[in-house]
């Protein structure tokens, strides 16, 4: 892990376009087919709740394998120009469920999420059920009302004085969980970390390297309101390129692969032709 400078923010962005142009339809088809599986699941009466969450980190997984070899490819094409011609598979989407290495710790990463969101529900349940000791609060469970009218009911509650120390301690609470998890998928499964290793390095490579963050978050922001489409679209085509921006920031801070200019990819492709010259 290394820390780099604030200018490597843009750079990510870069990168990821440049990385994904070639196959821009793959990765935008993998990345929606992910999120539409996840909202299926989601739907399920029940244990949709659950079954989410603990699929993300596998689906997830199974994006930054495909983008790994998207990089493997685009490497190897740079000493064998038909190499960018090779075909990758949807179905390596699916591969992480079939591998038994990372299974423990994306299954425990699933679990982890489940119990966060929770705990966060429970703070606010048990805050707003202190507040409302005492106070007629028929309207909550009352059948006649519709959704509208009980969070009128709420909002005083929930934005009083008293409350904002809530709502700064949740902020809080998930920049640190944001911070932990933001490269843990990638950590499992392209390096074999256990659970408790990636969300270590992961808060410890956010903050140490706060500033780029700083500056992608802000280009990313940007970019989202510049795209001269509808909100929705305009979304749907960001996702590749913040999904594929995550795992070039990801290749860069663990030194996996250079990423800036023409003349880091050219010493890249020379290191890479010099070990399949050593092979052979």
């Amino acid at each position: 892990m290394r820390r780099v400078h604030a200018g490597r923010g843009w750079q990510w962005i870069k990168e990821a376009w440049r990385l994904i142009r070639p196959r821009f339809g793959l990765v935008l088809g993998t990345v929606l087919l992910m999120y539409v599986l996840l909202f299926v699941a989601s739907m399920i009466p029940m244990i949709g709740n659950i079954i989410a969450p603990i699929l993300a980190p596998f689906l997830a997984g199974g994006v930054y394998v495909i983008l790994r070899r998207v990089r493997e490819i685009e490497q190897r094409s740079r000493i064998e120009p038909l190499a960018s011609e090779q075909p990758i598979s949807f179905d390596l989407l699916f591969s992480v469920f079939k591998d038994p290495a990372p299974r423990k710790a994306l299954l425990w990463l699933g679990f982890v999420s489940i119990a966060f969101s929770l705990a966060l529900l429970l703070v606010v349940a048990t805050f707003v059920t202190v507040k409302l000791s005492g106070v007629d609060h028929s309207m909550l469970t009352d059948p006649s009302a519709n959704d509208e009218q009980r969070i009128r009911f709420l909002i005083p509650y929930l934005m009083d004085p008293d409350a904002w120390a809530l709502w700064i301690g949740i902020l809080i609470a998930s920049v640190a969980y944001s911070m932990a998890t933001f490269f843990a998928v990638p950590l499992i499964v392209l390096r074999g970390e256990t659970l408790r290793s990636a969300f270590s390095q992961s808060f410890s490579a956010v903050g140490r390297n706060w500033s780029a963050f700083l500056v992608y978050a802000l280009v990313l922001f940007v970019l989202f309101l510049t795209v001269p489409i509808t909100l929705m679209l305009s979304l749907i085509l960001l996702l590749p390129l913040i999904v594929t921006s995550v795992f070039v920031a990801f290749e860069d801070i663990w030194n996996d692969s250079p990423v800036g200019g023409d003349a880091d990819r050219q010493d890249q492709g020379r290191v890479l032709q010099e070990r399949t010259s050593t092979v052979m």
